[in-house]
């Protein structure tokens, strides 16, 4: 069982791999709108005009890539180039510049003043919330592990079989959940549970009783004690599975 052990690990390394990316790339981009806000104050805002429209390949056209701008600054024409096209660009209409105060052919419109900030702020914002709900499922499902442990009431339970969880995949293997029934004898009540996810086939188990912690007012909640399986001491026989 030490090899499913080690990859229960596995959402919560997921989790802070996604979670410290997000958060990385979310300081990167509160650095990006510094510098953005930074160049914002220190430019002059002047009034241009676009003159052409450029393609990706500079060549003139309805729409594309980037656009021509001329520009008055300190009573002196400029013309600049902005590596920047929306559909609302047309030729003759006047935009919003900021102008290098110390190098006025270097001229900037604000919505490319903070292009980086909003890419790395729109996959940090995902990056960070997956990491986070990661994290939160592993943490729940830790606590009620260990509450379980601590105060569920054991049953005994068979072990049926298993079922490949489809939904979820390791370098492109799928792991299993282990079926088992306990039936109550004072009650004559049969009850179904599932494991969490393993990686050994569960018909390696059939007929053999593992514990299941469950809470003895809610049978829903409950932990089938997988781990506590050691198929090597209950049949004598062990399997090495190289699959």
């Amino acid at each position: 069982m030490k090899k499913n052990i080690k990859e229960s690990c596995v959402e919560k390394i997921l989790g802070i791999c996604f979670f410290t990316i997000g958060v990385l790339m979310l300081v990167i981009a509160l650095v990006c709108a510094f510098f953005s806000w930074n160049t914002k104050n220190t430019s002059e805002k002047v009034t241009g005009t676009i003159t052409e429209i450029y393609n990706s390949r500079g060549e003139r056209s309805t729409g594309n890539s980037g656009i021509t701008v001329e520009y008055s600054y300190h009573g002196q024409e400029y013309e600049g180039y902005i590596s920047e096209y929306s559909s609302s660009m047309w030729v003759g209409k006047d935009i919003t510049l900021y102008v290098n105060k110390e190098d006025p052919h270097q001229v900037r419109t604000v919505s490319l003043l903070y292009l980086p900030t909003l890419i790395l702020g729109c996959i940090a914002v995902p990056f960070s919330i997956i990491g986070g709900v990661f994290l939160l499922i592993v943490r729940k499902r830790k606590k009620r592990k260990q509450y379980l442990l601590q105060n569920g009431r054991q049953v005994m339970a068979e072990v049926t079989g298993g079922r490949l969880n489809y939904n979820y995949a390791v370098n492109g293997r799928h792991p299993w959940k282990m079926e088992c029934k306990y039936e109550d004898i004072y009650s004559g009540e049969l009850y179904l549970f599932s494991s969490e996810n393993i990686w050994i086939d569960p018909e390696f188990y059939i007929g053999q009783q593992v514990t299941v912690y469950v809470d003895a007012n809610n049978y829903r909640k409950y932990y089938v004690d997988v781990e506590g399986l050691l198929l090597e001491e209950n049949s004598g026989v062990q399997i090495h599975d190289y699959r």
